[in-house]
């Protein structure tokens, strides 16, 4: 009966041990550094899985006042975005009115409508992948230098 009841408190003080550590740790968050940010030039690679004509100038730059301009593939683009977490609202988006080849003109199509799906976004390793609210990716983009 005592080894039952000595293991019975081992249990009890293991259990109080990592719930007390647990409870520390969640008290304590860590902000883990990391120099990845949205802020910056991204050139579209890819619009729902289709990659960008070769040398198209689909290109987005997002800067610190949360105005997000660039190329669509022809024209200019220009607009307003919230962050919140990892949750991005892209707002109504002008753009410039020129002709370009047809291709470049149904790319930019595309990404236009892709933008304008846009909820949610990730980014790993200079790549920027975008969601819309299921969870299709609908623009993936890789960082550049302005």
């Amino acid at each position: 009966m005592k080894n039952i009841n000595r293991i019975n408190n081992i249990r009890k003080f293991a259990f109080l041990a990592i719930f007390s550590t647990t409870l520390a740790a969640c008290n304590n968050p860590v902000a883990v550094p990391t120099s990845e940010t949205l802020t910056g030039n991204w050139h579209v690679e890819s619009i729902k899985d289709k990659h960008v004509i070769a040398k198209s100038t689909a290109l987005l730059i997002f800067n610190q006042k949360n105005q997000l301009s660039g190329s669509a593939s022809c024209n200019n683009i220009s607009t307003s975005y919230n962050l919140q977490s990892h949750s991005i609202k892209i707002g109504p988006i002008a753009t410039t009115r020129k002709m370009c080849l047809p291709a470049l003109m149904q790319q930019e199509s595309l990404l236009l409508q892709a933008l304008s799906k846009v909820k949610r976004f990730k980014l790993h390793d200079g790549e920027l992948s975008m969601y819309d609210h299921q969870g299709v990716l609908q623009i993936k983009a890789t960082k550049t230098k302005p």
